[in-house]
């Protein structure tokens, strides 16, 4: 019970000194693993999604590493931000429909697909897309919003195969890479909201 008390008011000692996104990202991270876990189902995903911005999430149990986290994700939002934009993927929008198609439209174009929902996991697995590329999102959806975010090492080859674009970005692509290595379980995607 001690120790407990000691790393919440650590926690709370750095979050007085994180920035008001900061705050954000933390808290929303404790929603979305206390509400969005029992929140998200296959029902609360049906519906056409548009960008709002990126997201970057992070898993685990260690608070403190948690709360360090959100500095970095902050950071990592900002420069997926100026990729995404590059990339078009700011104008992206995906439906998931009740019979179990899907598709996602980007740039004007729009590509079709098929998705499965794993109810234990909160992932939404997309087949189809370019080149039939299959792709796995975790998925928690809290209200109107939901976060779509990738595993880390794998988020540039899913915006590579979404848009085609390989090498626009690859000085980006690296300054996150660097700040990725330093966070176990990171997360990172698209928040979302249903229209």
């Amino acid at each position: 019970m001690k120790r407990i008390f000691t790393i919440l008011i650590c926690a709370f000692a750095l979050t007085l000194q994180a920035e008001a996104q900061d705050l954000k990202s933390i808290l929303s991270g404790v929603v979305n693993a206390v509400v969005g876990d029992k929140a998200t189902t296959e029902t609360t995903i049906i519906g056409t999604w548009t960008y709002v911005g990126p997201d970057c999430q992070l898993k685990g149990d260690d608070l403190l590493k948690q709360v360090g986290g959100a500095a970095a994700g902050s950071e990592i939002e900002k420069k997926l931000a100026s990729i995404y934009k590059k990339a078009g993927l700011n104008t992206i929008t995906y439906t998931f429909n009740e019979d179990k198609t899907c598709s996602y439209t980007i740039k004007g174009k729009t590509v079709q697909g098929t998705y499965e929902f794993d109810p234990q996991a909160k992932t939404i697995t997309i087949k189809g897309g370019r080149l039939g590329v299959k792709t796995v999102a975790n998925v928690v959806t809290v209200g109107s919003n939901m976060s779509f975010v990738f595993d880390a090492d794998k988020l540039l080859s899913v915006v590579k195969s979404i848009t085609g674009v390989a090498s626009k970005f690859s000085s980006q692509a690296s300054a996150i890479g660097k700040l990725v290595e330093q966070f176990d379980g990171m997360l990172l995607g698209f928040e979302l909201k249903k229209q």
